[in-house]
C-alpha cells in the first residue's frame, strides 16, 4: 500500500495562522482590535508551521506526474512569495513581539498582499489535488 501524502494535511495549520494574522491586522486597521502583537505572534507561528508543510510538499513533488509539474511550480512559487512576504511583514514589526506597539504601514500592507498571494497559491494547490488528482492513491 502506498503511503498517503502528508503535505495536504500539514498546510491547514500555516494557512489558518497566516490568514488569521491578516484578519487581525484588518481588525486593527478598522479599529476593532487595539493592538498588533496578536497578529505578529500568529505570523511567527504560521511561518514556523509552514516549514514542515513546505518540506513535505517538496518530498511529494518528486512523485508528481510530469504533466502536473508546471502547475505545481506555479503553486510553489506563489506559496514561497507569500511566505517571504509574511516574513518581511514580521521583520518590520519585530518589536511588537515583545511589547504592544503599532505595526508600520509597510508591514500591514505586506500582510494583506501576502494573504492575497497565499490564497491564490492555496487555490492552485487545491486545483492540483481536486482537479488533477495529485497525491491520489491508486487502488
Amino acid at each position: 500500500m502506498k503511503p498517503h501524502p502528508i503535505h495536504p494535511a500539514l498546510v491547514h495549520f500555516p494557512l489558518g495562522l497566516l490568514l488569521t494574522a491578516t484578519i487581525a491586522d484588518l481588525a486593527h486597521l478598522l479599529g476593532i482590535w487595539p493592538e498588533t502583537r496578536f497578529a505578529a505572534w500568529l505570523m511567527a507561528a504560521g511561518l514556523i508551521a509552514a516549514l514542515p508543510a513546505m518540506a513535505a510538499g517538496l518530498y511529494d513533488f518528486r512523485k508528481l506526474p510530469e504533466p502536473l509539474v508546471p502547475h505545481a511550480l506555479r503553486h510553489m512559487g506563489a506559496i514561497a512569495l507569500a511566505w517571504l512576504g509574511y516574513a518581511v511583514a514580521l521583520y518590520l514589526r519585530r518589536s511588537t513581539l515583545a511589547a504592544p506597539a503599532d505595526a508600520p504601514t509597510a508591514s500591514l500592507a505586506a500582510s494583506v498582499a501576502s494573504a492575497l498571494v497565499l490564497s491564490f497559491g492555496g487555490w492552485l494547490g487545491g486545483e492540483l489535488v481536486y482537479r488533477y488528482g495529485a497525491g491520489r492513491i491508486a487502488e
